[in-house]
């Protein structure tokens, strides 16, 4: 093993020690700090320096992980890149206000992580149903927590793949 998958072990180690951590953060390889910042047991703080990353999978790495606060998921919510905000709207903990802004975005694949979201509230799911894209609304017809009326609404769509989640979530 040489020294770069060394470092890209300990990254990914569930018992690295806090200050390892630390020092990994700051390495130059991009894929330590990306594994880092995936790391469930990676404390907040070390998330917060690496929310900053100027690498854009790590940043959306951060966005992903269980521990990144509310604070820092704001912060990434208008991040410029793509796949930070739709790795925000994927994660369970953030906002219900970031969640109904992405929403209305204009990139249906944020929309659709808004809808695949298990913690996505009833009265966004219920914008999202009448989206103009397939994608999204059928991850609405997909989620588990997609409420009984707005499935029925779903159950009606003009595209019969939503129709059939829609129905199958329904256990008609």
């Amino acid at each position: 093993m040489n020294i770069k998958e060394f470092k890209f072990f300990l990254a990914k180690s569930e018992f690295i020690p806090k200050e390892i951590l630390e020092i990994l953060a700051r390495d130059e390889n991009w894929k330590v700090r990306f594994y880092i910042a995936q790391n469930p047991n990676t404390p907040k703080e070390i998330l917060e320096i690496l929310a900053k990353d100027k690498n854009s999978f790590v940043r959306a790495s951060v966005a992903q992980n269980p521990k990144t606060s509310k604070e820092i998921l704001e912060i990434l919510a208008k991040d410029e890149d793509c796949y930070v905000r739709i790795s925000v709207a994927q994660n369970p903990k953030t906002s219900k206000e970031i969640l109904k802004i992405f929403a209305k975005d204009k990139d249906l694949d944020i929309r659709e992580s808004v809808a695949k979201n298990q913690k996505t509230p009833k009265e966004i799911l219920e914008i999202l149903a009448n989206d103009e894209i397939y994608w999204v609304r059928a991850s609405v017809a997909k989620n588990s927590n997609t409420p009984k009326e707005i499935l029925k609404v779903l159950a009606k769509d003009e595209e019969i793949g939503i129709r059939e989640s829609a129905a199958e979530a329904l256990n008609i």
